[in-house]
């Protein structure tokens, strides 16, 4: 399936998320264990689908979908 074109504040919305995720494990380093990573983000995404980011919440899908598969198995 093709990737959907997802506006800028869509991206915006997703970064924001991942950026908030990676600040709190910079700066309380183990704060969320790897493999609840995935959980985290799929949160994120389904508050986001609740305030009508479909974009947004499609992105933090996908990536969560990546994070519980090796690094050599994500497809772009």
């Amino acid at each position: 399936m093709a990737p959907l074109p997802e506006t800028a504040d869509q991206w915006a919305a997703a970064t924001r998320v991942v950026l908030g995720l990676l600040r709190l494990q910079t700066e309380q380093p183990g704060a969320i264990d790897l493999g609840d990573m995935p959980r985290f983000l799929q949160m994120a995404a389904d508050e986001r689908n609740r305030h009508g980011d479909f974009g947004a919440a499609r992105m933090l899908e996908s990536w969560a979908r990546k994070l519980t598969k090796p690094v050599d198995e994500w497809e772009d």
